[in-house]
């Protein structure tokens, strides 16, 4: 059975990119291009993993990890963020919130493709 990836990115063809790299890892990519999909996707499927954008039209990554890591059935799910704010203050606040691992865009393919498989395998 693949591991499923949640992907949140309001940009589509960062969605789409993140996607289609994940499918070719092996992994089924679930996508949401804002916050409240990305609950929605939360609430009915179990992820193994999620790659959360920071910057959202409606409530920013950081909220999403908190919601994650409040639920009880998520909060043991790795949280990576990715985002192209790289200020200590931004990374700072991921751990805070509980992410794994913040990743600054524009990210290696083969990098993420390292990190998310030391984190859930293939």
């Amino acid at each position: 059975m693949k591991k499923k990836i949640l992907v949140v990115d309001d940009s589509q063809p960062i969605l789409e990119l993140a996607s289609t790299m994940l499918k070719l890892l092996g992994y089924e990519p679930l996508k949401a291009s804002t916050g409240i999909e990305a609950l929605r996707v939360l609430s009915q499927e179990a992820p193994d993993l999620a790659l959360l954008d920071v910057v959202l039209p409606d409530m920013d990554g950081f909220k999403i990890c908190q919601h994650i890591r409040n639920n009880a059935t998520l909060a043991e799910m790795p949280v990576f963020m990715v985002s192209a704010k790289k200020t200590t203050e931004d990374m700072e606040r991921g751990q805070k919130v509980g992410a794994n691992e913040y990743v600054t865009k524009p990210f290696k393919s083969a990098e993420m493709a390292q990190l998310i498989k030391s984190y859930i395998g293939t």
